[in-house]
């Protein structure tokens, strides 16, 4: 099933111009990912942003990479995903400066950077 990503400008993360993916499996919540913070990898928590700033479920899915064979895709709602330190007990916040937003992650096919909610 192909997947177009398009992230118009927004208060959670930066633009982008649309991509298309191929998913190879079904989509399945994501709650952490093992992410670079402070120096080191750590266990982020993290979720999707709509386009009215509510919280949606984060999802990834295998796809095929030109450059590195099967990877997983992890996308959240129109206006990206969004994570925050690990071990952090804020709520969600656009505003919060200790989280950060991004549009979207590629990573390794195993699947090891992940915790998914089932």
């Amino acid at each position: 099933m192909p997947v177009l990503l398009q992230i118009p400008e927004n208060p959670n993360c930066e633009p982008l111009a649309g991509q298309v993916f191929q998913c190879r499996t079904p989509p399945r919540v994501v709650t952490h990912v093992l992410y670079e913070y402070a120096g080191g990898m750590e266990w982020c928590p993290l979720t999707g942003v709509d386009d009215q700033g509510r919280l949606c479920a984060a999802t990834a899915c295998i796809v095929e990479d030109s450059g590195e064979g099967a990877c997983y895709l992890v996308v959240g709602g129109e206006w990206g995903l969004r994570l925050k330190p690990p071990n952090v007990t804020d709520s969600w916040d656009l505003t919060n400066l200790t989280q950060w937003g991004i549009p979207y992650l590629l990573l390794g096919g195993q699947g090891v950077d992940l915790r998914f909610a089932d």
